[in-house]
């Protein structure tokens, strides 16, 4: 049992953290929803041709620093945060000179000049991230996700702000560029002001040493990672229009943000906890055994449900220039119901310092990869969805084995918790798609309460042990009342 002082603050964190992630998510969400219905997909797949640049530059800024401020947690000292403050710093600045220059052979790569400027521009942001690295570190370190909130929700107001004004002034596809730098400088400057730190002058190479030591398995598996998610974008956009690439990257973007969400929320709370019990063997294990079940139980409804709406969400939010991309959504939202859970897997290994393990899981899925996509891109952007999916189901099995081997315990304990919930989920799915009515929108609500319904049905059917809990509380505290009025 984790003492009374660590729960309140887990659960103040995880409080703040979810609501940090629902108002920011779904607020970016709705913008992008609403630009969807001005801007052209062409449009979003023309940014989306330079994402992998920013995510593969923002891992080597970060290179694994925050996860070692945070592994390190209370004991980490002044020189270590300045430290980690000047080399996201340096590092921001070089790579925004060398993408700088690169800028025409990207353009030329992707055959689209108008990525020349548009780069250039949207590049800045390396430099804005950089200055938030470290305050975002020591908030984290404390489990202060109030003001990590805040702060959050400030800019994604005023990224939504430059956004909208951006897209009424016909600015097109300049629209989603200034959202994306309006979002990084206003998050970079608050971040500094609540936090109220500011670097000292000095660098340690004792701490760089130290830091580094721990991050630089995280930085080679972190870039592995952003190169192996953006594989697929960098293909596209080398061998197909901007119109294809916007289908599948919008259709990652809205699956990936349910589950960057769900892993967020749980990571975020988790990794200060299991960091703080990580020589209480078995309290860690039981900690961690219980954030993935309770992840599952949010995850697979939660994208089988998605995947059963797309088709209404998809008519009634985004509009019939759209309606290519619902195969995609169904595929992807499959492929995303195991990525919280693989991603904890993966997580645990951190908490432990096995950073080598975690570097060897992502190591492992290379060849996998490759080969996939290799017999995937002759078939599209629906056979790339495809090989999302497979992969996603492989890499499951990849990254539960080595915490099993690490901790003892069968692959197959972590997975039988799950089948009641699998199935339910896969219930849930095939009512759902039977419900059809002439008012698009009639559709998408009763699809979304019908499937809420058998969901839950389904679980407590198969006394899923978390839902009958919840369920039984819910009966003592009507009892409770009851017995207090009479």
């Amino acid at each position: 049992m984790l003492d009374r002082k660590l729960k309140n603050k887990a659960f103040n964190g995880a409080a703040w953290s979810f609501l940090d992630k629902i108002i920011n998510q779904l607020s970016v969400a709705i913008l992008l929803i609403y630009l969807s219905n001005i801007l052209a997909p062409s449009d979003f797949g023309l940014i989306a041709m330079l994402s992998v640049f920013i995510a593969i530059s923002q891992s080597i800024i970060d290179s694994g620093f925050t996860q070692a401020l945070i592994h390190k947690s209370h004991s980490a000292n002044e020189s270590d945060f300045s430290t980690v403050f000047y080399t996201n710093l340096i590092l921001s600045v070089f790579l925004y000179l060398l993408f700088y220059a690169l800028a025409p052979a990207i353009a030329n790569f992707y055959n689209q000049d108008d990525l020349i400027s548009v780069s250039r521009i949207l590049f800045l942001s390396f430099i804005f991230n950089a200055f938030s690295i470290v305050p975002r570190a020591k908030l984290t370190i404390n489990i202060d996700f109030k003001r990590q909130t805040i702060v959050n929700t400030i800019a994604v107001f005023v990224s939504i702000v430059v956004a909208v004004v951006a897209v009424k002034n016909t600015w097109g596809y300049w629209s989603l560029v200034f959202m994306t730098l309006s979002k990084s400088f206003v998050s970079s400057l608050l971040l500094i002001i609540v936090c109220k730190w500011l670097p000292k002058k000095r660098f340690s190479k004792k701490s760089f040493s130290q830091l580094f030591g721990f991050g630089s398995n995280l930085l080679i598996s972190g870039l592995i990672a952003t190169f192996v998610q953006n594989l697929y974008t960098i293909i596209l956009g080398r061998f197909f229009n901007p119109y294809q690439v916007g289908l599948y990257h919008q259709g990652y973007y809205y699956t990936n943000t349910l589950s960057f969400t769900l892993t967020s929320i749980i990571q975020g709370v988790t990794f200060p906890i299991l960091t703080s019990i990580k020589d209480e063997k078995e309290k860690m294990l039981n900690t961690y055994q219980t954030a993935i079940q309770i992840t599952a139980l949010i995850s697979f409804p939660v994208f089988m449900g998605f995947a059963a709406v797309s088709e209404s969400f998809v008519l009634v939010f985004l509009g019939d220039e759209w309606k290519d991309i619902v195969p995609v959504l169904i595929i992807l939202s499959f492929a995303r119901a195991l990525t919280p859970i693989s991603s904890l897997n993966l997580y645990v290994l951190n908490v432990s310092g096995r950073t080598d393990l975690f570097l060897r899981a992502d190591l492992v899925k290379i060849p996998v990869l490759v080969l996939l996509l290799f017999i995937a891109l002759p078939y599209g952007v629906i056979g790339v969805s495809i090989c999302q999916l497979v992969l996603s189901v492989i890499a499951y099995f990849i990254n539960a084995y080595f915490p099993a081997k690490l901790y003892g315990f069968k692959l197959t304990d972590q997975m039988k918790p799950m089948f009641p919930v699998v199935i339910s989920s896969i219930i849930m799915y095939i009512v759902v798609i039977q419900i059809n009515y002439n008012d698009l929108f009639l559709e998408l609500l009763a699809r979304v309460f019908v499937g809420i319904i058998v969901y839950c049905s389904c679980i407590i059917l198969f006394r899923v042990p978390f839902a009958v809990d919840i369920v039984e509380k819910i009966i003592n505290k009507v009892r409770c009342h009851k017995y207090d009025g009479s």
